[in-house]
């Protein structure tokens, strides 16, 4: 009997020091803020110079500059979550404060405005969607039209191709939004009510633009893998702003890309979509509507070309690994004169760029550009630019600004945003419709997609001619028939 009062003792001692450690242990972690817990972060910088200067006479290139518009001061941060009870925390890290603490559950969303120049953390305990807009208010949700990110949307699980995408649109009333079938696809696309608002069926190597509402958050669900972007290049008489294209391999370094592109272009303008290559490589460019390449290449070691091609959608393709941006250098002046707005072009870039452990980035910075490239590690990291190391450590940014060609490395996943605007005039700034904000955490998450060949497709000219050929064969042979019939009634 004593030896049963002794043992259950000991175990009731034994309970307490467990529960005693516990408590102690979470105390200290609440204390310390420490979160044992997976943590998914979003690092970004608003840009400081959010103005534009343009030409007093837009048909004189003499005439001077003017300011486009007052100069603003705030862009908004826009949040959206797909689980419940996501615990979302926005700090100010120029200031070094948290600035905004939210739950969100389903479907929810959430606005930040945030001052030029800041450069913010978004964290969170699950995945959230996260906009960077040109935008200075929070938003009622009647308005019709907002701007348009350039930019791709990564999946519910990181990755720049998937079978689940949730996302805030950021849209005015005209079909912004387009979807690329890597494989045969359904895709629903329902709405933050649960209402099914499209249901899509398409063939490997094809696009549909899709019209979203404004400040609505949509799930688009597919069968196949699928991609999704929003914004375009911009054809002629229209602005050109720079953005990135993920790779179907994963990341920014790839072998195949697809992207919207302009069926209209400005042959002289400072712009156009940028190969570049740590080695060197050979690249197609096919149109995604007739299946033939309309450009091939080859990029040197270390080096970039630049390409310009009229087309709604393209795939590139190449033999070794290369990155793929649209880039406006800069150039403040064209040459070129109306329909394109006189003789003056802007370009201005809010890129985001996703860099995988141990993986060599080629990344150009534009020459005629003014250009910030902050590096953001989720921890501390070593980083090599152009082989010179660095450590990028969590909430301190290492900041690029020389322009041309760059390679980067990294022993972890980093994230790379780079801000850019004209050199010319002097005092110019930004403008930039908005983009979204890639979590460091899910850099590295890849899928292996069995990519549908592009082939060929007979150019419609052959088929006229051959078509032509034919016909007249078969008019010589039919004559022939014809006169052999008459010798021969002749001769009977």
């Amino acid at each position: 009997m004593n030896t049963l009062r002794k043992r259950a003792a000991s175990i009731s001692c034994l309970i307490l020091l467990s529960l005693n450690f516990i408590f102690i242990t979470g105390f200290t972690a609440a204390f310390l803020g420490v979160d044992s817990s997976r943590r998914f972060t979003y690092y970004g910088v608003v840009p400081s110079r959010l103005w534009r200067y343009e030409l007093v006479d837009q048909f004189d290139i003499n005439s001077g500059l003017k300011l486009a518009y007052d100069p603003n001061i705030l862009w908004l941060l826009a949040i959206a979550s797909w689980n419940d009870q996501t615990d979302v925390k926005v700090y100010n890290i120029t200031a070094g404060e948290l600035i905004s603490h939210t739950i969100l559950n389903s479907m929810e969303k959430h606005y930040v405005l945030l001052r030029n120049g800041t450069i913010f953390k978004v964290e969170s305990d699950n995945p959230v969607h996260v906009l960077l807009l040109n935008y200075q208010s929070i938003p009622l949700g009647n308005e019709t039209s907002v701007p348009v990110p350039n930019t791709f949307y990564p999946a519910t699980d990181g990755a720049y191709i998937g079978k689940e995408f949730v996302l805030l649109s950021s849209s005015d009333l005209q079909r912004r939004f387009v979807i690329f079938a890597l494989e045969k696809s359904n895709v629903k696309i329902t709405d933050e009510m649960g209402v099914t608002v499209k249901s899509l069926s398409l063939e490997p190597n094809s696009f549909e633009r899709v019209l979203l509402q404004p400040w609505r958050i949509y799930k688009i669900e597919s069968t196949g893998y699928v991609m999704v972007q929003s914004g375009d290049p911009g054809g002629r008489g229209s602005y050109h702003y720079s953005f990135a294209i993920p790779s179907v391999q994963g990341g920014f370094v790839g072998t195949d890309f697809y992207t919207v592109a302009a069926t209209t272009i400005n042959e002289v303008e400072d712009y156009g979509f940028r190969v570049s290559a740590i080695k060197a490589a050979d690249f197609k460019v096919y149109d995604l509507a007739t299946k033939q390449i309309i450009f091939e290449a080859r990029v040197g070691d270390e080096d970039s070309v630049r390409f310009k091609v009229k087309a709604e959608g393209v795939k590139v393709e190449s033999n070794a690994p290369i990155s793929l941006a649209f880039i406006h250098d800069g150039y403040f002046f064209r040459t070129s004169q109306w329909p394109d707005f006189g003789n003056w072009g802007y370009g201005a870039g809010v890129i985001f760029i996703g860099v995988k452990p141990n993986e060599y980035m080629p990344i150009y910075l534009p020459i005629n550009s003014t250009c910030e490239a902050y590096i953001f590690a989720g921890g501390s990291a070593r980083v090599e630019v152009d082989d010179t190391a660095m450590i990028a450590d969590a909430d301190k940014p290492v900041l690029i600004t020389q322009p041309g060609m760059h390679k980067i490395k990294s022993d972890s996943n980093i994230i790379i945003q780079v801000i850019h605007w004209p050199k010319i005039p002097e005092n110019q700034g930004l403008e930039y419709p908005g983009t979204v904000v890639p979590c460091i955490e899910t850099v590295d998450i890849t899928h292996q997609v069995s990519l549908t060949p592009l082939t060929e497709t007979f150019p419609i000219t052959n088929i006229i001619i051959i078509g032509a050929v034919v016909a007249v064969s078969v008019a010589t042979a039919y004559m022939a028939y014809i006169r052999r019939r008459k010798r021969s009634y002749l001769y009977k």
